[in-house]
């Protein structure tokens, strides 16, 4: 059973593979080659004295800096991996070693004298840890496919829907899966005697609350420095490194920080369309060019992101959120020919108020005047490829300020859905209203800096997903320095005029490392990786036959028949909400024929 889990992640870990057993546990892992390309980086990993057994996923990026500590004390280390490293630490300190590390996990350590299991996630969910308790099992993996190879039942959940329907995403523990659930961020477990219990080993709030106390005297200097680090920690390896570069202002600044730190003959990579309004390709091209960086960038067309839609659907397990899942797995299986890590700008949006989304939440009082509140903001929320005012103007109707910190990053919101008979209620999503209670706790008085917090949670944990899903489905390492432990406890306790200011946003990221771009790059206005879904969906007739699949009950199992009905009918609601939920339920089928019932 656990070799038949192991392999079903094999494209998580092409370059090798492992199996531990002991009477009480196994543990399986596939490798991808990163540090120690040897066999002495092999796992699952065994302690020197064949007590602990570790299956790791991810990289500790300050390993080094424990060498010297480790030998000390009479470690006597047989490889150069991090894995070793990690081990190591927990052997000799136990959980109390976590916050001293800088890096990315999922990991598992077996004792085998106590018959005990610790397994830990990393602060902020970079990479993935699912499980489930099976017949009196308990099973974990990277990927919940792992879980359904070990007999466990794949089986949607109805208790999400309304959460999914309302926000693409389900927050927190649950999935869209029955019995399958996820570890928070910031979490550990351990299982002693038959019991399983977790623990929160990282609290964001905390550190924020502490940093408030010592805030650096220059807050541009200090986020430069510390971003130049991060960027520098995240160029550890042992085989070739590139960046996602889209030619924005985020993956710009880490190709920037790259320069910076006399990075040399590294690799860009970078997805264009031929619509225009789409295209970034000759934006990124510039920025490559300015930092001496090797220049490759792919085309797709219809037909190809069609075909990249369904191999996501496959590695993401869950329906896919962003819409542009397809578009980065083309663009990390193209870059496989050339490296095996790839940094990402992901992160500085939720961190430094990147999103327009955040711009209303600054004139709360505004809001109150719905009516005449979009046409003043206008001029800061108009504009883009999506119609943002029709937006606005269905966010503030009927909702508070609470309920409208809540449905930031949603596209459609409760009154929306009574339209088509169904009757939504966020108070009964537990995990969002308790990100939002620490959130008000800490911002009681300024509501863009709550959604802010509650996406570091709930919606960058769906853009973690994606990254994650989607390069290692390549094979690729993605690692992401914009959520370098330093800044993540730093930047949200600065205040709202470092970050907040001015109209375009990021107002520490433009002040600090952004000042090395090129001007165009400035002024650009921001596309946030978008794909043209909606000529494509017209134009391609194999999403015609997806939509035909609905009309004629295909999802009905899954949302009923009122919604599939009513959406395709002449009643009259907003054209956007159809276009919305008709995109939101073509990708729901796509997830239910490939994935669900397969």
């Amino acid at each position: 059973m656990a070799v038949r889990m192991r392999d079903s992640m094999a494209h998580r870990g092409p370059d090798g593979f492992g199996i531990f057993t002991d009477r009480n546990c196994s543990l399986g892992h596939r490798r991808l080659s990163i540090l120690d390309l040897s066999e002495n980086g092999k796992q699952p990993f065994v302690s020197e004295d064949g007590r602990y057994t570790i299956t790791y996923n991810g990289e500790v990026f300050n390993y080094r800096e424990f060498i010297p500590e480790l030998r000390q004390k009479g470690n006597n280390l047989k490889s150069s991996s991090d894995t070793e490293v990690l081990l190591n630490l927990y052997i000799l300190y136990g959980p109390a070693m976590l916050e001293r590390l800088n890096g990315m996990w999922s990991f598992a350590v077996w004792d085998s004298q106590e018959q005990t299991l610790f397994a830990c996630r990393d602060r902020i969910g970079v990479k993935p840890f699912y499980y489930s308790t099976h017949e009196n099992s308990f099973y974990f993996a990277s990927e919940p496919k792992a879980l359904f190879a070990a007999g466990i039942p794949k089986k949607f959940d109805p208790d999400c829907l309304h959460e999914f329907l309302l926000f693409n995403y389900v927050a927190g523990e649950n999935t869209v899966f029955k019995g399958v659930k996820r570890m928070l961020p910031g979490h550990y477990l351990q299982i002693k005697q038959g019991k399983l219990t977790f623990t929160k080993w990282w609290n964001l709030a905390d550190k924020i609350r502490k940093n408030r106390e010592n805030l650096p005297a220059d807050p541009f200097k200090w986020f430069e420095e510390t971003f130049h680090s991060a960027v520098g920690y995240r160029t550890i390896s042992d085989v070739p490194v590139g960046v996602m570069l889209s030619g924005g202002l985020d993956s710009s600044s880490v190709a920037s920080a790259l320069n910076h730190n006399g990075e040399k003959n590294l690799s860009a990579f970078n997805v264009g369309f031929d619509e225009k309004e789409y295209d970034e390709s000759a934006l990124a091209r510039l920025v490559a060019k300015r930092f001496s960086l090797n220049f490759h960038s792919i085309r797709l067309n219809g037909t190809q992101l069609y075909n990249s839609l369904l191999e996501a659907t496959f590695f993401h397990d869950e329906p896919l959120i962003h819409q542009n899942d397809a578009q980065m797995l083309a663009l990390a299986k193209y870059a496989k020919q050339f490296v095996t890590v790839l940094l990402s700008g992901e992160g500085s949006d939720e961190f430094m108020g990147g999103y327009v989304r955040y711009k209303p939440l600054n004139y709360p009082r505004l809001l109150k005047g719905a009516g005449w509140a979009s046409f003043y903001l206008k001029g800061l929320y108009g504009g883009g490829i999506v119609n943002r005012l029709d937006k606005l103007s269905r966010y503030v109707e009927g909702n508070d300020m609470r309920q409208m910190v809540l449905l930031n990053a949603s596209n459609i919101y409760p009154r929306d859905f009574q339209h088509f008979g169904f009757d939504i209620h966020t108070e009964n999503m537990a995990y969002r209203n308790s990100v939002l209670n620490e959130a008000i706790d800490l911002y009681p008085t300024e509501p863009a800096r709550q959604a802010m917090y509650c996406d570091l949670f709930i919606h960058m944990a769906s853009i973690l997903d994606r990254n994650d899903r989607m390069t290692m489905g390549a094979g690729i390492e993605c690692r992401v320095p914009f959520l370098d432990y330093r800044l993540m406890e730093m930047v949200p306790a600065l205040p709202s005029s470092v970050l907040l200011k001015g109209k375009k946003g990021k107002f520490l990221l433009v002040n600090s490392v952004a000042k090395s771009l090129p001007d165009e790059v400035l002024s650009f206005k921001k596309l946030g990786f978008s794909v043209p879904w909606e000529r494509y969906l017209k134009e391609d007739p194999r999403f015609d036959d997806i939509l035909g699949r609905i009309k004629t009950g295909s999802l009905n199992h899954l949302v009923g028949d009122q919604l599939s009905e009513i959406l395709f009918s002449t009643e009259e609601t907003s054209k956007d909400v159809r276009e919305l939920l008709k995109r939101q339920l073509l990708i729901l089928e796509m997830w239910n024929s490939e994935y669900l019932q397969a």
